[in-house]
């Protein structure tokens, strides 16, 4: 309690310098804790997105990006083989789909089409979607997520304008899920590859029979057909995991420099706080202080300046990450930031660990200081 007491009563006698001190602290945790939340809020937004879809097995082009590819690619005659082999390697579904973009990547003003075959609703690819307005058969037309109904004031019966040849009316507007299906537009595959002048397909997504292994089928068409490869959900995962962790770490780069930053204004602010109690610290040694309380003191003080700013800054950073949550939930119908306990724990103790080493040397400094040359300030 002793020590506690001297920490404090120097801590508010320089009350600016600490409170300048703790904000470097809670400015440096607090941007590390908002980036790296983007990184755990991906991870978990898109391992809910592929929990929510139905086929666990995609086949793309060879070479293909893991995420899908650009332009189809997949001939009708591919298509043909999978189905041939469905019986044999207990294929349930076989779903071919076409995929298109128009107006960029920005969810707020493009369009994200979903080709799908005749006979094949929009829950079957994402179960539990329901139909807010209308229906979910395509039947020729188009059905759409709920919040591209809303950015783009579409209801039942509206227009949509895919080229000056062809035309669509939505028949179906979907329930707010809260999954990728908020942001698509259903229409038959047909009218995609007539509008790109391809028979091609983009992707088809297969589902196996409940008593099938969804890896062994994968394995078993990759091998069976040239020029294809055959992912699962959880091979996707694995691929975006890897390149969230290397985003993650440039992220954690940048918030390296702020940390950095914090730690200088800790050391600055420990080390004049020695010099200027030079000649306490001689008293102390005087009446019989021990070394090693002298260097208690003064890293405590160090590491109570790194814990409150950490603290600050993991309470700022998850109010951030909050925002951000609620800004794309409203957007495109994602929460893509989380801070979830172990990135919490993380930034607690980056935050401990800054207060150690920059307390490290002054501490060190202050308690090598002898009796004589403090009490020559006096």
């Amino acid at each position: 309690m002793e020590i506690l007491a001297l920490i404090l009563r120097n801590l508010r006698s320089h009350s600016v310098r600490s409170l300048l001190t703790l904000l470097g602290i809670l400015v440096a945790t607090a941007a590390m804790v908002l980036f790296m939340s983007f990184g755990e809020g991906l991870s978990r937004a898109l391992g809910t997105e592929l929990g929510h879809l139905g086929p666990s097995i995609e086949v793309l082009p060879q070479g293909s990006s893991p995420l899908g590819p650009s332009y189809p690619e997949l001939s009708p005659a591919v298509l043909k083989q999978i189905q041939t082999l469905a019986p044999r390697l207990g294929i349930q579904h076989v779903i071919p789909t076409v995929l298109l973009t128009r107006g960029g990547f920005n969810f707020n003003t493009a369009f994200f089409f979903e080709g799908l075959p005749s006979g094949v609703n929009p829950a079957t690819v994402y179960p539990g979607v329901e139909a807010a307005q209308g229906h979910l058969h395509l039947h020729g037309q188009a059905v759409i997520g709920a919040l591209v109904a809303q950015r783009n004031a579409l209801q039942l019966g509206s227009l949509l304008r895919l080229s000056p040849q062809i035309h669509l009316n939505v028949v179906g507007v979907l329930k707010n899920s809260g999954t990728l299906a908020d942001n698509l537009v259903f229409v038959p595959n047909r009218v995609l590859q007539n509008l790109m002048g391809t028979n091609n397909f983009s992707a088809i997504l297969i589902s196996p029979q409940p008593s099938e292994s969804s890896q062994a089928i994968a394995q078993a068409l990759s091998q069976a057909i040239p020029g294809i490869q055959a992912q699962t959900t959880g091979d996707l995962l694995k691929f975006v995991n890897k390149a969230l962790a290397i985003s993650n770490l440039f992220r954690f780069g940048i918030s390296l420099v702020a940390l950095i930053v914090g730690g200088l204004l800790v050391a600055n602010t420990v080390m004049m706080s020695v010099y200027e109690r030079i000649r306490e610290f001689g008293l102390m040694r005087a009446i019989g202080a021990r070394r090693s309380f002298i260097f208690r003191l003064v890293l405590l003080e160090s590491l109570i300046l790194g814990a409150l700013g950490g603290a600050l800054g993991l309470l700022v950073g998850t109010l951030g990450s909050l925002g951000v949550d609620w800004y794309t939930q409203a957007r495109v119908g994602l929460p893509l930031s989380a801070v979830t306990p172990r990135l919490a724990l993380f930034a607690l103790a980056i935050a401990l660990l800054l207060g150690l080493i920059a307390g490290f040397w002054p501490a060190r400094t202050a308690s090598r200081l002898s009796v004589v040359q403090a009490l020559e300030r006096l």
